[in-house]
């Protein structure tokens, strides 16, 4: 029988075999007992073993006397944090070494996020938010966000003050806990041990200006004997940082490339060797203040220059008609594209947003006397968050109708020419003439090299464009042109509200009427959770129909606020019309006295009109009810058996509704989102018995098997079975060797169900079968001798109907590509296995205590569900090596023009992958001992985590059986090492703590690394390769990255304070290529590094008592 055979019939009998061993413990007395011998899995917990009565730990449902697990688990502690600088749950658990891939933090600025902007959540070993579920005191958290649909809990608004512990249980566990569990489970334990009123602050002040927070909670709650009650409430605001207000964001998105030699190197050179222009270390080419696609001119480029033409056109001059153009003679190109990119003028977007928290909860239980025990609790939790976010002004080019009345080459408009004849202004300069007769000439070779050559050839003169081609003749209104330029506010800013509140009714009690014969302890517990978020948020922009009709383009004469097209418009359009100046001096010339991009329309009537606000409504409810029991049921030689037995409902209902610009994409430049709407109930049934086998003999002072089952009936999915197999054996009692397997079942969640349409625009997305900048000669002639494009892309783009050495917008190979995600209702389910085998081995020194632990893992998930974003989808598709990726399908092109070949579309919506694997070990060392100084004693503790990637990869076969295989381990996000320890020395009642925090280098996969080039032929920016120099490529990875905080506390009886400094050695974020890695002006995003610099904090906490 094959393995896959045997795992299928394990899952399918796990239930049946419960039951009957259910059955058969009627009639079992009771044949040995013994105390289990335990020690605690987790080599962090500050718990102690003798305060615990009965307890249960995080992997299982089980009660025990001993905070021990089988399941690797690791904890980290609420105090622990603090003493490192961190309040924020989203910030804890993303520091974990079992968090990979993106974490989604506060830097993810204008990107379409599952949540909505501001949003945080925890990605276990990188397979996804949407598989690592979330408890608070082991109960289910629900969704919470703002626009699309929403998948995961916002760790932003926990009660981080009340937090005691958080637990990270790293097998598959959705036999215990359900479907999402799949990564593993994130079970955030509140404070119990309340002592009266409590009020304690965080500050943080960063080095650098921006980014200071507060933190402020109350806390009362009381212990008495039979229960405890606790409240607390906390209020935290971050201040904004702007991407000005840190040096490694501060400047511009450079080049960022290394040389043969290992040298970094910015300083571009490519565009002053080859085109005259001046520049410095920025990258980017011009993107503002420019006019392009100028019909019947014979050019694609004139910028914005007031008081100044080298083309007839007032204020406006032309960069390079035939090679380079220098009319005023001074050996430079008369205009200079840096003077017109924006990479450095966007400085006060944020790095890190404005947001406010305000979270509170109550909680408690109250054990009633007698036999049963009933004990009543509850849990009421509220969290709000709003989010504040300045994206910088968004690019905004619509096309100006050739009859416009504003339109430059309209010579019956207000300030227009013919534009045809205009250019002749220019042909006849002898200053340009001079470079016209150098420049190389496109004909046959035959001829020479330049055009002086030519007219040599042919015995032309004078040589000028105007008796090799003839002169332009008046061509009155040309059509239409581009225009981009950058109006205030447009899509700048955007506001977030969110609130959630969580309630918790149960009751628990003891079942005195089942202890007979082997059964013995019973308990049950009954419990209601219910949770309701609200999101709404906010962004105001152009509305694209409204400047259509402001333009003229539903009029045939093109005349502004007029519709003879007989297409309907909305009287939202129609009504306060004013004809729009989008060459209005307002929006131009800000840039030329002040530097800022951000230009005002020529009155507030314009922007009054064309100004409207994009809104969202997003409601997530969801209800869970819970039976479970549990007890002993009979006696093994190695103690007593334990069974458990439950049944769960849940509802999740999610309303996500936009207003109408949202859900057509009417702003200029933004998406259309249609929300989402649905609902699904999920019923299921669980079961889990643990085995003491044997315990206190040879070579078996302990051996625990624990069984669970789950079967899960889905609304849309029905029925499946999952199962958990865990196997503790302890040879010695100082060393515990486990091993798991689970499988798990997940059904497509709301948002890969029910997202309606769902659309955007990449506005700078770059297409690798456009010619590029480098490939073209002087005369913006393809020159294959220049293009150094992998020839396998070039295959590949010919494979797919793209003749990449024809398609060519003059060098530039970034356009707007509108890309779709959506839901899809004929996805598959994912199912998955998962393994874990490993050790924990508490080594016998009588010096000192010492534990090691390692756990190796394995998860594999097969019909995976994915949403693949556009860049990954091209990249695959021109990259692959076989030329048959999976994904080239979902790329649509129009190919009426083989010169302008451009994406239309791109299908990124949710899609089955035939599997992904993750595959790793972590590695845990404790060690606690004390030493003396000066004959005093100091207590030490050292806790060092680490992870080792050894797998990370995804499969995907296509309907032809096309197999499209890629590992990601040691790329970013996915680094081979990742570490943590923290020490600390305790002497009487202060506390030194030390924490350094390790990622690995990091690499990109192999295929997208660069090869090292020059800037002469193509590739690099700043190398100009041999003789005189050597060759360079972009950077595209980072080395090993440490980061160390500090911090002194005082405990005193009713107080404690302490200071600290996280990112002690002001280490820098890693600097990258902006084209190569997810980076913010070179710094890399998403991915655990430090942008936030030196960060100092203070702590201090009053403990008023009143508990008692």
């Amino acid at each position: 029988m094959r393995l896959d055979q045997v795992r299928a019939l394990l899952a399918r009998t796990t239930g049946l075999f419960v039951i009957v061993f259910f059955g058969v413990s009627l009639s079992v007395a009771p044949v040995y007992a013994q105390d289990a011998a335990g020690s605690s899995d987790s080599i962090v917990s500050d718990e102690d073993d003798d305060d615990l009565e009965e307890v249960i730990v995080t992997g299982s449902r089980l009660k025990r006397d001993t905070y021990t697990s089988i399941a690797p688990l690791q904890i980290i502690t609420g105090q622990v944090s603090r003493e490192v600088g961190l309040m924020d749950a989203g910030d804890i658990l993303q520091e974990s070494t079992a968090a990979s891939g993106t974490q989604v933090d506060l830097t993810f600025q204008g990107v379409v996020l599952d949540n909505g902007p501001g949003a945080t959540n925890i990605n276990l070993r990188g397979l996804g938010g949407a598989r690592t579920l979330v408890l608070i005191n082991g109960r289910r958290v629900a969704p919470a966000g703002v626009e699309g649909a929403p998948t995961s809990p916002d760790l932003g608004l926990v009660p981080s003050s009340l937090v005691q512990q958080y637990d990270l249980l790293l097998d598959g566990a959705s036999s215990v806990y359900g479907s999402d569990a799949v990564a593993g489970v994130a079970n955030i334990i509140m404070r119990k041990d309340f002592d009266g009123f409590e009020i304690e602050a965080f500050h943080e002040v960063p080095q650098y200006r921006g980014g200071e927070q507060n933190t402020l909670s109350l806390t009362w709650g009381k212990n008495f004997d039979r229960g405890f009650i606790g409240v607390g409430a906390e209020y935290t605001e971050q201040e904004r940082v702007a991407l000005g207000q840190r040096p490694w964001t501060g400047k511009c998105n450079r080049h960022a490339e290394i040389d043969e030699d290992g040298n970094v190197r910015s300083q571009s050179v490519w565009q002053e060797v080859l085109r005259r222009m001046p520049w410095d270390d920025c990258a980017g080419g011009p993107d503002m203040f420019t006019i392009w696609d100028i019909p019947d001119s014979g050019r694609q480029f004139w910028f914005y220059t007031p008081g100044t033409t080298n083309t007839g056109v007032p204020n406006w001059s032309d960069w390079s008609e035939f090679g380079i153009t220098d009319v005023n003679n001074d050996g430079l190109a008369d205009v200079n594209f840096r003077d017109y990119s924006s990479t450095d003028k966007f400085q006060d977007r944020d790095l890190f947003s404005e947001r406010t928290t305000t979270a509170a909860m109550a909680f408690g239980e109250y054990t009633f006397e007698g036999e049963a025990n009933i004990t009543p609790f509850f849990e009421v939790q509220y969290g709000r968050r709003k989010f504040n976010s300045v994206s910088g002004t968004f690019g905004f080019f619509p096309a100006v109708p050739a009859n416009n009345p504003y339109n430059p080459c309209n010579p019956n408009g207000i300030r227009g020419v013919d534009c045809s004849l205009a250019q002749n202004e220019l042909y006849a300069n002898p200053n340009f003439l001079d470079d016209f007769v150098l420049a190389s000439q496109p004909f046959d070779p035959a001829f020479g090299d330049t055009y002086g050559d030519v007219c040599a050839f042919f015995g032309i003169t004078p040589c000028s464009p105007i008796t090799v081609f003839g002169p332009n003749t008046p061509a009155g209104a040309l059509g239409s042109i581009q225009h981009i330029l950058y109006p205030r506010g447009h899509l700048g800013n955007s506001t977030v509200d969110i609130d959630q509140t969580r309630g918790v009714l149960g009751v628990r009690g003891d079942l005195p009427g089942l202890s007979f014969g082997s059964f013995d302890n019973w308990s049950f517990e009954l419990a209601a959770t219910h949770s309701s978020s609200s999101g709404d948020s906010s962004t105001r922009g152009i509305r694209e129909d409204r400047i259509d009709y402001a333009l003229g383009w539903y009029s045939f004469t093109n005349t502004p606020c007029e519709n003879d097209s007989g297409v309907a418009l909305s009287s939202d359009v129609t009504s306060g019309c004013v004809p729009v100046d989008l060459f209005a001096p307002s929006l131009l010339e800000p840039y030329v006295s002040t530097g800022s991009v951000d230009g005002e329309f020529a009155t507030q009537a314009e922007r009054d009109y064309l100004f409207d606000g994009r809104d969202f409504v997003t409601k997530y409810k969801q209800t869970v009810f819970t039976a479970y029991a549990s007890g002993d049921i009979f006696e093994l030689p190695g103690g007593t058996v334990a069974f458990g037995i439950g049944l769960e409902t849940r509802k999740d209902d999610l309303e996500s509704l936009p207003n109408n610009v949202a859900a057509e994409g009417l702003l200029f430049g933004r998406n259309s989102d249609q929300g989402a709407i649905g609902d699904k109930t999920v019923d299921e049934f669980f079961a889990e018995v643990e085995l003491p086998i044997f315990a206190g003999v040879t070579a078996f002072e302990e051996l625990t098997v624990n069984l669970s089952t789950r079967y899960t009936d889905d609304e849309y999915y029905g029925g499946a079975w999952t199962g958990s197999y865990k196997l503790g054996w302890r040879p010695v009692d100082s060393l515990l060797i486990r091993g798991t397997f689970g499988t798990s079942f997940r059904a497509p969640n709301l948002r890969e169900l029910f997202l309606a349409a769902q659309t955007g625009f990449n506005n700078t997305f770059f297409d690798p079968c456009y010619v590029p900048l480098s490939a073209l000669d002087d005369n913006d002639e393809y020159d294959p001798e220049l293009d150094q494009r992998d020839p396998v892309l070039l295959a590949n783009c010919l494979a797919n109907g793209v003749d990449p050495t024809l398609a060519n917008l003059g060098g530039q190979t970034t356009y707007p590509v509108e890309i779709q995600v959506g839901g899809a209702l004929d996805l598959f389910p994912e199912k998955s296995e998962s393994w874990t085998a490993g050790l924990v081995w508490d080594l016998p020194f009588n010096a000192f205590d010492l534990t090691i632990g390692s756990s190796y893992y394995e998860i594999d998930i097969r019909n995976s569900i994915i949403e693949p974003d556009e860049n990954f989808i091209v990249g695959d598709c021109y990259n692959s090596a076989t030329g048959e990726s999976a994904f080239c399908s979902r790329i649509t092109r129009d190919l009426s023009d083989l010169t302008d070949p451009r994406i239309t579309l791109i299908d990124a919506g949710f899609i089955n992958r035939d599997n992904e694997t993750a595959r790793g070990v972590d590695l845990n060392l404790a060690f606690t001992d004390t030493w003396t100084f000066f004959d005093r004693p100091v207590d030490v503790t050292l806790d060092m985590r680490a992870n080792r990637q050894l797998e990370r990869s995804t499969l995907f076969v296509n309907e032809e059986g096309v197999a499209d295989f890629n590992e990601f381990q040691g790329s970013f996000g996915f680094p081979n090492w990742k570490g943590r320890s923290i020490i600390r020395f305790d002497y009487a009642d202060w506390r030194l703590t030390w924490e350094t925090n390790y990622t690995g280098s990091v690499e990109q996969r192999p295929e997208f690394i660069d090869e090292f080039e020059d800037a002469i032929t193509g590739g690099s920016d700043t190398c100009f390769g041999p003789p005189d120099d050597v060759l360079c490529r972009d950077i595209g990875f980072a080395e090993n990255y440490f980061r160390h905080a500090v911090s002194v506390y005082y405990y005193g009886d009713e107080w404690a304070l302490g200071a600290g400094v996280r990112n002690v050695l002001a280490e820098d974020p890693p600097f990258v290529d902006g084209t190569e890695v997810r980076a913010l002006n070179n710094s890399p995003i998403g991915y655990g590094y430090d942008l936030m610099g030196r960060t100092f904090f203070m702590n201090a906490s009053y403990n008023f008592g009143g508990g008692e």
